[in-house]
């Protein structure tokens, strides 16, 4: 598909990742004077499914380009939809390409990272999930490989909106007034209320934890053991030098009780500025304690 024009526009570079509902590529919009770089989505054709199933997906893709202009035009550290269109039965969406590394690739470039860089990357995302669950939107597959830290600032921009939905539930058959839901999430990232097709926002909160621990400690969620009784995941010991309060903030994110969880990002926020004062204040401290012993 390399030498493909889309819709007399987009020409194709090559292919950014294949999953789930679609598969993305990284394009260039021809039509522009600077040939700027897109990032296209195309649905991927279904097979052997009803065609209820198939009108559902269908639908499911221009919701998510609805939600994705709108969001996009009000917030920085979302993409914004440049086109919606259809060719050849197919569905695609075209968004802006941005240039940068995914938490995931921090990390397997530089290691573990710093609690301080965990926090500063958590304080940006935050804000960003406040708005998106303000518009009453779970995203339902927050993971390091949806985090892209943009080049121009470093602010990490939440990519991937495969998973947005306007509704917690889909009806599916309605025909034989059957429902269903259908899962969509990243194993290890995706808590068990979201597993069994009920995501709610704290959902969101638990994958983001998910995800500052692997920003943490360099390993997967399916590397971790669990503890048999409390269900809790045993991630701690492979971060013996941070800060107590700190690890209960992570601790209380992905718990695996949804309302233990913070209730909101916005509370989430709130409990994570204390944190960096009190870490603010703790450094002071010692450094004053050094002087003082020189």
């Amino acid at each position: 598909m390399s030498s493909t024009v889309l819709s007399n526009r987009y020409r194709v570079l090559n292919v950014l990742g294949d999953g789930g509902f679609g598969k993305t590529f990284l394009v260039e919009d021809i039509q522009m004077p600077s040939n700027r770089r897109c990032v296209l989505k195309q649905l991927k054709p279904i097979h052997n499914e009803t065609p209820e199933i198939r009108q559902l997906v269908q639908d499911r893709f221009q919701r998510e380009a609805a939600i994705l202009e709108q969001l996009g035009e009000t917030h920085a550290q979302i993409p914004c939809l440049y086109a919606y269109f259809s060719e050849d039965e197919q569905f695609y969406l075209v968004q802006e390409w941005i240039d940068g590394v995914t938490v995931a690739q921090k990390v397997q470039q530089e290691g573990p990272q710093s609690e301080a860089v965990v926090m500063a990357m958590l304080m940006d995302l935050l804000d960003t999930i406040a708005f998106i669950h303000s518009e009453g939107i779970v995203h339902r597959d927050i993971k390091p490989d949806n985090i892209i830290l943009r080049r121009s600032n470093n602010q990490p921009v939440l990519i991937d909106f495969g998973a947005v939905k306007e509704t917690m539930n889909t009806a599916l058959n309605s025909a034989n007034h059957n429902t269903r839901s259908i899962v969509v999430g990243t194993p290890g990232y995706m808590p068990s209320e979201q597993l069994s097709g009920r995501p709610v926002f704290a959902s969101d909160l638990y994958s983001l934890g998910m995800s500052a621990i692997y920003m943490l400690i360099g390993k997967l969620p399916h590397e971790l053991a669990n503890d048999p009784a409390s269900g809790q995941l045993l991630w701690r010991q492979h971060a013996p030098s941070i800060t107590p309060s700190f690890g209960d903030f992570l601790e209380t994110a992905i718990h695996t009780y949804a309302p233990s969880r913070f209730p909101s990002a916005s509370v989430m926020k709130s409990a994570l500025s204390a944190l960096s004062v009190e870490s603010l204040s703790n450094a002071a401290t010692e450094l004053f304690t050094e002087f003082a012993v020189q």
